[in-house]
């Protein structure tokens, strides 16, 4: 990933090239508490034709901050065994809650995203450790029209991945044709220390490890 001048968080840039990126967290978060987190992001195809790949994940995973998983339709998300969220474009059309690991078994999407030109969205994710259960508020905006993508599944982070997982962002494009950004992010309660933090302003102080964009 590569943070951009106007501070987004750029995965892919639809250079024509098969791209995989992500991006972590600097520390761990516990497992144990319970967390909010708000972010935006916007999916652009730079041609006037074809169909837009693949995709893009937030995520809570336990391999480090060097993890990155399998690209193209994978989204940089499977064989983490993560937990999270996930937006499918290409022909794949998901969009929601991950709990397996398996981004493509996330609900459909609401919407054709592949043959967008512009997907724009918003999620809140909020973790409850008390109920052991995550839910997801989102929205997407598909060239102008907006559809509702809340989501809600119970999964116990703990006993999934440990007392401790890094959270952060993944992307891929297979054929080279998505621009793929996070534009905003926040968290409460923020759970690390202030020098445990990256401030990237753009991104709302999201302390990150971004990971170069690997060519396939």
């Amino acid at each position: 990933a590569t943070e951009l001048d106007s501070n987004d968080l750029q995965f892919t840039s639809g250079n024509g090239s098969a791209q995989t990126g992500g991006a972590w967290s600097t520390s761990a978060l516990s497992t144990a508490n319970s967390f909010q987190v708000t972010f935006s992001f916007s999916l652009r195809n730079p041609t006037s034709g074809g169909t837009m790949a693949d995709g893009i994940a937030f995520a809570f995973q336990n391999q480090g901050t060097n993890a990155l998983g399998t690209g193209g339709g994978y989204l940089g998300f499977a064989n983490l065994g993560a937990v999270g969220s996930v937006v499918q474009t290409w022909s794949n059309n998901r969009a929601g809650l991950v709990t397996t690991g398996d981004p493509y078994s996330a609900k459909a999407a609401p919407a054709n995203l592949g043959t967008a030109q512009l997907v724009l969205g918003t999620e809140t994710v909020t973790y409850n450790a008390a109920t052991q259960s995550l839910a997801m508020a989102g929205t997407l905006n598909v060239d102008g029209t907006l559809y509702d993508i809340s989501d809600a599944a119970n999964v116990n982070l703990a006993s999934t991945l440990g007392s401790t997982a890094y959270f952060g962002f993944t992307g891929a494009d297979f054929t080279g044709q998505a621009d793929q950004r996070i534009t905003s992010f926040g968290m409460s309660p923020v759970p690390l220390p202030a020098a445990a933090w990256l401030m990237l302003s753009g991104l709302g102080g999201l302390g990150v490890i971004a990971r170069k964009r690997k060519a396939a």
